[in-house]
């Protein structure tokens, strides 16, 4: 991860973006639900402090507040794109105001449906979903395309890492149905989901599954500490 000035640097980038520079879906404008200064500074304050992966930094930040497809809306969507370089900073704003053009032009009546920001890559991609009106997030994903991409050797280490836990060993030994497999490496996770200092590696273990939906227990391994620093139990639906 960014460490010390840079990770301040990232952390500071962000909080600018939403309270300075914040999007707002016009779907949530109509609603009444435009956050004010105070808002935008209060949530900014309530997203996680973010930093970018390994050795990189972030040279730039796209905050939108998007809608849920719903009226009246129950969940608004923060999401934040964050961009290492110029380059990867140029393809997303030309992305994003391709996405503004489409609104605009589908943006006849307040109750008509309208596209939102959703499906955007950056260089570091997160959503943060609040209720309606608020500043409480309700969840907080990382969502970026190359998460999957975790060296052999630091996934052989997460796997060896988390199959010799006890919590591991209790998981594994209580499922009921045979043939649910192993520690299956998800991908990397940032410091705020991990509930560390360092980018961890998720892993999943299935505990129940009937060929269409189950539950998996997750572990959050930081490679750099080689421990387990969260886990919880997650549902899991066949795609």
């Amino acid at each position: 991860m960014s460490t010390g000035e840079d990770r301040q640097d990232d952390i500071a980038l962000v909080r600018h973006a939403i309270t300075h520079a914040l999007k707002v879906h016009p779907r949530i404008v109509d609603q009444g639900h435009a956050p004010d200064a105070a808002a935008l500074t209060e949530l900014a304050a309530t997203v996680p402090a973010l930093s970018a992966f390994g050795t990189k930094s972030f040279s730039s930040v796209c905050a939108i507040l998007d809608w849920d497809h719903q009226l009246p809306s129950q969940f608004h969507l923060l999401r934040v794109l964050a961009s290492y370089d110029r380059r990867d900073e140029e393809r997303v704003r030309a992305v994003v105001e391709d996405r503004d053009d489409e609104i605009t032009e589908t943006n006849l009546y307040p109750e008509f449906d309208l596209p939102d920001y959703g499906e955007i890559d950056a260089s570091e991609s997160y959503v943060a979903v609040l209720r309606a009106g608020t500043t409480k997030v309700e969840d907080f994903r990382f969502l970026s395309s190359w998460r999957k991409q975790v060296g052999g050797a630091v996934a052989d280490l997460a796997v060896k890492t988390v199959t010799r836990t006890p919590n591991y060993q209790r998981a594994a030994a209580s499922r009921r149905t045979d043939g649910l497999g192993g520690a299956v490496v998800i991908g990397w996770a940032p410091p705020c989901l991990a509930n560390t200092d360092n980018w961890s590696v998720e892993i999943w273990l299935l505990t129940e599954f009937d060929g269409q939906t189950g539950k998996a227990r997750v572990f959050m391994v930081d490679p750099e500490r080689k421990e387990v620093t969260r886990e919880y139990d997650t549902d899991v639906q066949l795609a």
